[in-house]
């Protein structure tokens, strides 16, 4: 049975119970095999490659014999509306990335960041201080909001000084 490629935004079980969103179908540059880019959807979101014979392989019942899938991932059928719920307001948080990486200059950055207060999360938080090169040091998404927005408004100072 030919099994369907894995496309973005689809939620895939692995076998020993986590939940894993597709995120990218990609080539390997050294094999040119087909490869599957994956993160998690519970926790800190990490970010796993895979290549997708072995994503769609069957899974070894003589290793694992009380597994209850027939392979190492398979596609979720089974999201209730809060995991569903939950799994939007992160494909949000990714949109809301993408178009804070497109800011030009840090008066926009703070003006966004404002505007969109309530919608971020800790994903968000990582990936705009990554972008601006910002070493975090909250324990709260508050306080690291309020971190970074602390950066943003001490660069502004300090770069229109420079430009006058």
């Amino acid at each position: 049975m030919e099994r369907r490629i894995p496309k973005a935004g689809d939620i895939y079980r692995h076998f020993k119970g986590k939940k894993y969103r597709i995120l990218y179908n990609a080539t390997s540059t050294e094999t040119g095999e087909d490869m599957v880019i994956f993160e998690t959807v519970e926790g800190g979101h990490k970010v796993y490659a895979s290549l997708l014979e072995s994503f769609l392989s069957p899974l070894d019942t003589g290793r694992h014999p009380h597994a209850d899938q027939k392979y190492r991932f398979e596609l979720c059928r089974d999201m209730q509306a809060g995991a569903a719920s939950e799994l939007r307001r992160q494909g949000n948080t990714t949109s809301l990335i993408l178009k804070f990486l497109e800011l030009e200059d840090n008066d926009q950055r703070i003006r966004f960041l404002q505007r969109h207060q309530t919608e971020l999360d800790s994903r968000f938080l990582t990936a705009a201080a990554e972008s601006l090169e910002f070493t975090e040091m909250g324990e709260s998404v508050e306080e690291r909001f309020a971190a970074l927005m602390r950066f943003l408004k001490t660069k502004q100072k300090y770069e229109g000084r420079r430009l006058r």
